[in-house]
């Protein structure tokens, strides 16, 4: 039989595994729904992609969306909807760059071939009129339904059932769950190992998150010698062979390829299996779990909200939603029907989220089974927990629940003897794990200074998502402008109009712009007025500098420079390093000695250590401020007005060296608190320092950060948060102060540094 079957990969396996057993040869093409119609219609590849978004500017996933709405577009039809003339001028014009792929073979190929469709219930209009009518079995479902309180209690149910399946001789491989989604992973991952069950769960873990694929996006290198890496390595290969990378756009084509490609899963072989309802028949003698049959799961809720809604749909061969969701509900009734052996439930809570049941229950009047009673003779570890959660319950709401007795007299779990100290983790598999090269900042390294355990939660777990804030949006807006301000091109309009198209802005944050965009002006011209008080007339912006820390393995001290300003002397470079900031300063530098507030210092570091000048001479290390809030009822507002944009820190106190630097140093208008009488010397204000203490200040810097580095590489994150002035330093901003639950004990209480003698001479 010449015939080509149509249906998802899952179900193919299956009918060639029921082949196998009847020793008939059959000729037999098989073909999912994505394949026949990119074969039947047209496909795209990358270059088609990179087209749509360098010549339209188009986002990448607004991109597809157009691509996908092209299929059921005719070039010889004239569309009253202005979306449906856009799409077919769209495609006129990808064909005429020939930037859509045709097998102009396929229909030749497949005329006079029996086609069938399997386990595809939810084709559209375009698709059924090329392969036909998917007619849905008018069939009845009679079968119970269980409920239960949460999730957890949903899969311990589960377990238990699939325990006395087992203890009925049933083979595991003929065991299954059904739709399964995400939210189910890690809590049915945690149960079944409760009760010894090994299951095979379809995690969808992408490749772009892993350490070999940050290292690759970092250095553009594979470390193909490394056999831990020789799958993930073997994707990005695949990848990358076929996208040029010489910009953004292809870059931003090569993420989004990393983001949707996935590590395969170590599957078991004899252990419980997930399938989808409707990619998998199964067969009579197998048993199937569905979970989560709750509203928007089962049946799925299709709503109005696609690039083409309902109106735009009658000019082209799609259904609507009214359709679509009858139709849902007539697939899920069939699909689960023909299922022999079929256990149902549904949860009405998870750890994030109420649920309510799905509406099948009550369009097809099925029995609800409540209050299911749990057998506790199964697995001694869920029992532990349950016993915890019952006394939490008890303890806290007076609640008694039916088992505590029962499981209180049974088992010692140590309630309430929890202690909040790290243990520690595998030093080798976090090597192993870590994304090289490791790079330590600043700011990393405060993290670890001010708690060795926030470090690991904000470093190594990276559990503190970044938010994109207005204020943050506007400080990089700031920095950015700040590069470019003095080419010879420059034009801020432009360039500010261009930076805030980046960002959706509410009316609030448009309002703001006005006064944003008025200070800038100002700063700008503030900007220009220093620079005719400096004789240094040369400036380097947003420097990227890399140290290297270790040889063996690739740790780097990464630092990056807002603005330096030097003056070349013969083969000598004496410079200023200043650092744009967006709140408040404190250029208190005394906490150094612990490892804190060393941002300044850290400069120094910077410059000694690389080769981005060349013999290196101090004049100066400042914050300047650029963004301010300043309240109008301030006491000192005027003066906070007048001193707002100059530099804040350290100076040489070369006197020879200042005055070409800042030519008003004797009554400074560029530097604060920068006062000198030829008589009486610096100001008592004045913030110096001398070439002795800025060495040992570089030293100082140099060793902490080796020492630190060591400690890190060694996994040492306990928990000890420093207190210094009667300050808890370390808390106060940290966004997981509740996960640490830290004691008292476990505070490092700091003694307060008054000067820089800590630095000492030779080091």
């Amino acid at each position: 039989m010449n015939k080509i079957i149509i249906c998802p990969n899952e179900e193919k396996l299956n009918i060639l595994n029921n082949l196998s057993t009847t020793n008939t040869l059959h000729n037999y093409k098989f073909m999912t729904i994505n394949e026949f119609i990119d074969n039947y219609y047209f496909t795209y590849n990358n270059d088609t992609l990179y087209y749509l978004m360098n010549k339209y500017n188009y986002d990448i996933d607004v991109s597809k969306v157009y691509l996908k709405n092209l299929y059921f577009i005719d070039l010889n039809k004239t569309y009253k909807n202005k979306k449906l003339s856009l799409l077919q001028q769209l495609k006129q014009e990808l064909i005429n760059n020939n930037l859509l792929v045709f097998n102009n073979a396929f229909k030749a190929y497949i005329k006079g071939k029996e086609i069938e469709v399997i386990n595809y219930y939810d084709l559209d209009k375009y698709q059924e009129k090329i392969l036909g009518n998917i007619e849905i079995p008018n069939t009845k479902l009679n079968t119970k339904v269980y409920e239960f309180k949460s999730i957890e209690e949903e899969l311990n149910f589960v377990c238990i059932e699939i325990i006395k399946l087992l203890n009925k001789g049933i083979d595991i491989n003929k065991i299954y769950l059904s739709n399964v989604t995400e939210e189910y992973n890690y809590i049915l991952s945690k149960i079944f190992s409760y009760y010894k069950i090994p299951i095979n769960i379809n995690f969808k873990d992408s490749i772009f998150s892993t350490p070999t694929v940050k290292e690759y996006l970092n250095t553009n290198k594979l470390d193909l010698e490394n056999e831990s890496k020789i799958t993930i390595n073997k994707k990005i290969i695949n990848i990358i062979k076929d996208i040029p990378l010489d910009d953004d756009i292809s870059k931003k084509i090569l993420i989004d390829k990393l983001k949707n490609t996935y590590i395969p899963n170590t599957k078991l072989m004899n252990a419980v299996n997930v399938k989808d309802l409707d990619k998998y028949t199964f067969n009579e003698d197998e048993y199937v779990f569905v979970l989560g049959f709750n509203l928007d799961s089962l049946p799925k809720t299709y709503k109005d909200i696609n690039y083409l809604t309902d109106k735009d749909k009658e000019e082209v061969e799609l259904y609507d939603t009214l359709y679509l969701n009858r139709r849902e509900k007539e697939k899920i009734r069939y699909l689960l029907s023909r299922i022999k052996n079929l256990t149902i439930s549904y949860k009405l809570s998870s750890p994030f989220q109420k649920y309510y049941p799905s509406n099948l229950i009550n369009d097809l009047n099925l029995e609800v089974i409540k209050n299911y009673n749990s057998n506790l003779n199964y697995s001694n570890t869920y029992n532990k927990i349950l016993l915890g959660e019952y006394l939490d319950n008890y303890n806290l709401y007076g609640e008694i629940n039916d088992n505590l007795k029962i499981l209180n007299s049974n088992y010692d779990i140590n309630y309430n003897s929890y202690s909040n100290q790290y243990t520690g983790i595998n030093v080798d598999k976090y090597h192993e794990n870590l994304a090289y090269p490791l790079r330590i900042s600043y700011t990393s390294l405060n993290n670890y200074n001010e708690c060795k355990f926030k470090y690991y939660i904000n470093n190594v777990l990276k559990l503190n998502e970044y938010t994109d804030t207005f204020q943050a949006f506007i400080g990089s807006m700031y920095h950015y402008i700040l590069t470019l301000y003095k080419k010879n091109n420059f034009n801020l309009d432009i360039e500010f109009n261009n930076y805030l198209e980046k960002r959706d802005l509410s009316l609030k944050e448009k309002l703001l712009l006005v006064k944003i965009k008025k200070d800038l002006i100002e700063l700008i011209n503030i900007l220009n007025k220093q620079q005719s008080l400096t004789k240094y007339d040369n400036e380097l912006y947003e420097k990227k500098v890399l140290i290297p820390l270790r040889t063996d393995i690739s740790v780097e001290f990464i630092g990056f420079i807002d603005k330096i300003m030097y003056y070349k002397n013969m083969d000598d470079t004496y410079f200023s390093i200043i650092d744009y900031k967006t709140g408040s300063i404190d250029t208190n530098i005394e906490l150094m000695k612990y490892g804190l507030h060393m941002q300044l210092p850290v400069y120094l570091y910077l410059i000694n250590y690389s080769d981005i000048i060349s013999n290196p001479i101090f004049t100066g290390i400042y914050y300047q401020n650029i963004l301010f809030n300043y309240p109008t009822w301030s006491k000192n507002l005027d003066k906070d007005l007048k001193e707002r944009y100059l530099l804040k820190g350290y100076s040489t106190d070369k006197t020879d060296i200042l005055e070409r630097f800042d030519i008003t140093y004797k009554d400074s208008e560029l530097i604060k608190s920068m006062k000198y009488n030829p008589d009486k010397g610096f100001g008592p204000y004045t913030k110096l320092i001398d070439d002795n203490t800025m060495f040992n200040m570089i030293k100082f810097v140099d060793k902490h950060i080796k020492d630190k580095t060591e400690e890190i590489l060694n996994a040492d994150f306990k928990i000890d948060p420093k207190v210094y002035d009667g300050k808890n330093i370390s808390c106060r901003f940290c966004t997981f102060k509740d996960l640490c639950f830290m004691k008292s004990d476990d505070i490092k209480y700091l003694d307060k540094v008054e000067d820089l003698d800590f630095l000492g001479g030779d080091m």
